[in-house]
């Protein structure tokens, strides 16, 4: 199983032991959106705390693979707030997720 699919499954299944096991101790979450940055502690608090739950992903899709980098693309769409297009970039060292930033494009009000 990638790097991808084991952070995505340990996400899913809330699996604190298996995050802490997949994030490097100097990992950093960047939202440029927030204007923020997350330590490795304070980003599974708070994919520990459901927020996942209020989003869904649509179309997830890895991009592109190695022992240094992890490129991934969804719509994510969160109800009565957004619905994005998002582009992941994470960096990989020692064998573990040490930096993340994503970047979203607005999408469309689908009609319906």
């Amino acid at each position: 199983m990638s790097l991808f699919e084991k952070y995505f499954k340990a996400c899913n299944d809330l699996d604190r032991a298996q995050l802490e096991s997949l994030l490097h101790d100097d990992y950093v979450l960047e939202r440029p959106a927030k204007g923020d940055k997350l330590n490795k502690h304070q980003v599974i608090d708070l994919i520990m705390s459901g927020v996942r739950e209020d989003m869904t992903a649509h179309n997830r899709r890895l991009i592109y693979e190695n022992d240094e980098v992890i490129v991934s693309h969804s719509i994510l769409e969160i109800p009565n707030v957004s619905n994005d297009a998002t582009l992941l970039v994470r960096l990989v060292k020692d064998g573990k997720i040490i930096y993340q930033i994503s970047g979203a494009t607005p999408m469309p009000a689908s009609e319906g």
